[in-house]
């Protein structure tokens, strides 16, 4: 766990550093100024989903405002996830990502307001875990039968790419081919990439560069008004799967 006080030190330096009061900054970040106070004071400890936005509005990085030490300027290419929260700003809520939004996705990945945008809710059901970063993404093309075109797939937030792996779905988020949904086999200490492979034998395996990769989503559920195959043709798809691998 980090450290409120050190949190709240690096808080206050930057938002001085830039001349705010803390009811500008409030405002910037759209949390309450009170919290922002708290946050400062070393009485709370904010969430991800506020210490992204405050990153953000801010122009530094997570470590910087976290663990404290020298101010790094965000690239432009550097990863930050904006997550929508509910008003008390206590719980994260799920976001949905319509193949309609997905070419806009990539570049409002750093955009909170854009990420707010987008359709978010909560799902409050026992399977669903309550305490990670969630996400709906709905799925185009027949290359992950027995899913079909249109489904949507609920993923969780992978912070470390190198988790990646062990055959399992991921919904992938790329700087050049956009949103792709595949199974993904780890060879970072062999060949140095990702293995890409999909449900349906039709789609040949291919290697793909982890430099390439800008967020990783573990699928962890689906949700479709099309019934899938029959079960036969699961069991044939994922044979012929395990026969490539």
């Amino acid at each position: 766990m980090a450290d409120p006080s050190r949190i709240g030190s690096q808080l206050r330096h930057f938002r001085k550093q830039r001349g705010w009061t803390q009811t500008e900054l409030a405002e910037r970040s759209g949390l309450k100024r009170t919290a922002l106070g708290a946050y400062e004071e070393g009485r709370a400890e904010p969430r991800l989903a506020a210490l992204v936005r405050l990153a953000h509005v801010l122009d530094v990085s997570l470590d910087a405002l976290v663990l404290g030490g020298t101010e790094k300027r965000m690239e432009q290419d550097v990863r930050v996830l904006p997550i929508p929260v509910d008003r008390d700003e206590k719980s994260e809520r799920i976001s949905a990502v319509s193949t309609k939004a997905a070419a806009g996705y990539a570049s409002g990945l750093g955009d909170p307001e854009w990420i707010a945008a987008l359709p978010h809710f909560a799902l409050p059901l026992p399977e669903v875990p309550q305490d990670r970063t969630l996400r709906f993404f709905q799925i185009e093309g027949d290359s992950m039968l027995p899913l079909p075109n249109g489904t949507w797939v609920l993923a969780e937030f992978v912070e470390d790419m190198e988790q990646i792996g062990g055959g399992r779905p991921y919904i992938i988020s790329t700087k050049g081919d956009g949103l792709l949904f595949k199974r993904v086999e780890n060879r970072l200490d062999r060949e140095g990439d990702f293995m890409l492979v999909s449900n349906n034998a039709q789609f040949a395996p291919y290697a793909y560069d982890p430099a390439e990769i800008r967020e990783a989503w573990r699928a962890i559920g689906w949700f479709s008004t099309d019934w899938p195959q029959t079960s036969a043709d699961i069991a044939a798809t994922l044979a012929a799967i395990k026969a490539r691998i």
